[in-house]
C-alpha cells in the first residue's frame, strides 16, 4: 500500500514540477494526501485513518495531526523556530548515519583530494513539512475539485497554485515512506527518450522505404568517406557501426555511452536514423546486465 501511495505522490508530484499552472488542483491534492498518509501511517501507523472508519483522513486533518504531534512528540516533530508554521519529521536512522559520516571523514577527504570538487555536503535527514503553506494550497484546490465559488472571485481572478505550493509538496519526498521522485523523473526522461526513439526509426524506415536499396547501398558505401572515426587527437571515437534500422555498417557516432559499452550516439548516413544519448545510455546498461547474468 505505501508503495503505492508514494507511487501516486511521485507520479503527480513530478507533473506538477514540471507545470503547476494549467487544472493542476486534482493532480495536486492527490499528490499531497497520498504523500500525508504515507508519512502518517509510517510514523503513527493507524492515526491516517479516522477513527473507527476503515477510510483515511482527509490531506487537512493530516497536517493538523502533524502540527498536534509537535507538541506531544516534540523528539520526532520540531517546529522550525524562524517558521512557526513549518515542521521538521526526524529521520530515525540520522544518527546512524551521522555517525557513519563522522567515523569516514579522512577516508573522504583523501579520496575527494583525487577528484577536481570537493564531496558534495550531506542532505538533510529531516523531512519538511510547511503545514501553513500546504493549508493555503487546499484553500486553492478545494474550491475547484469541488465546483465551489472561490469567495475571492467576486474580487477579481480566482487564486492559483503557486511554485511555493509546488516546492512544499516536493520537500515532503525526504521522509523514508516516499523517496521517488528521483526515480519517478528518471523513468518519465528515459520513457519520454525511448518515444522519441520510437519516431526516429519510423521516420528512418520510411526514408529507407523512399531512398529505394540501390541509394542506399551507395550512401552506405559514401559512408566511410563522411565519417571521422579514431584519429590521433580522438583516439577514443567510435569507428562506423550498424545501423539498426537499414542494417548497413554507416551509423556515425558523435560520441558513446556513459560506461563505455561503445554504443554510439548520432546518426545513420544511410537512412538518417538519430539515436540519441539517452538511448545509448539505455542500450549499454543493457548490455551490462547481460554480461553481469552471463559471468554469474
Amino acid at each position: 500500500m505505501t508503495n503505492r501511495r508514494a507511487r501516486t505522490y511521485a507520479v503527480c508530484a513530478v507533473k506538477l514540477d514540471e507545470d503547476h499552472t494549467d487544472a493542476a488542483e486534482g493532480t495536486f491534492d492527490a499528490a499531497l494526501t497520498n504523500a500525508l498518509v504515507a508519512i502518517v501511517a509510517k510514523e503513527w501507523s493507524g492515526k491516517e485513518r479516522k477513527k473507527g472508519k476503515t477510510f483515511t483522513k482527509s490531506a487537512s486533518e493530516l497536517l493538523e495531526l502533524i502540527r498536534k504531534k509537535a507538541r506531544e512528540r516534540p523528539d520526532v516533530v520540531k517546529r522550525v523556530l524562524d517558521e512557526p508554521d513549518v515542521f521538521l519529521i526526524r529521520d530515525p536512522h540520522a544518527e546512524e548515519r551521522n555517525l557513519t559520516v563522522e567515523e569516514h571523514h579522512a577516508a573522504e577527504a583523501s579520496v575527494a583530494s583525487i577528484f577536481s570538487g570537493p564531496w558534495p555536503a550531506p542532505k538533510p535527514y529531516e523531512t519538511r513539512v510547511d503545514v501553513g503553506t500546504l493549508l493555503d494550497a487546499l484553500e486553492v484546490t478545494q474550491p475547484v475539485r469541488h465546483a465551489r465559488e472561490d469567495k475571492d472571485e467576486t474580487e477579481g481572478e480566482p487564486r492559483a497554485l503557486e511554485r511555493r505550493h509546488v516546492e512544499a509538496l516536493l520537500a515532503l519526498d525526504a521522509h523514508p515512506s516516499l523517496g521517488a521522485l528521483d526515480m519517478e523523473r528518471e523513468d518519465r526522461f528515459e520513457g519520454s527518450a525511448q518515444q522519441q526513439d520510437a519516431r526516429e526509426r519510423e521516420q528512418a524506415g520510411q526514408t529507407l522505404q523512399r531512398i529505394g536499396e540501390e541509394e542506399a547501398d551507395r550512401r552506405a558505401a559514401a559512408a566511410a568517406d563522411l565519417h571521422t572515426g579514431p584519429t590521433a587527437d580522438d583516439p577514443g571515437a567510435l569507428e562506423l557501426q550498424e545501423c539498426p534500422v537499414c542494417w548497413h555498417e554507416a551509423f556515425s557516432s558523435d560520441g558513446q555511452d556513459e560506461l563505455c559499452m561503445q554504443v554510439g550516439y548520432g546518426e545513420c548516413l544511410v537512412c538518417h536514423y538519430r539515436r540519441s544519448p539517452a538511448i545509448a545510455n539505455a542500450l549499454a546498461r543493457e548490455r551490462e546486465w547481460e554480461r553481469v547474468w552471463a559471468r554469474d
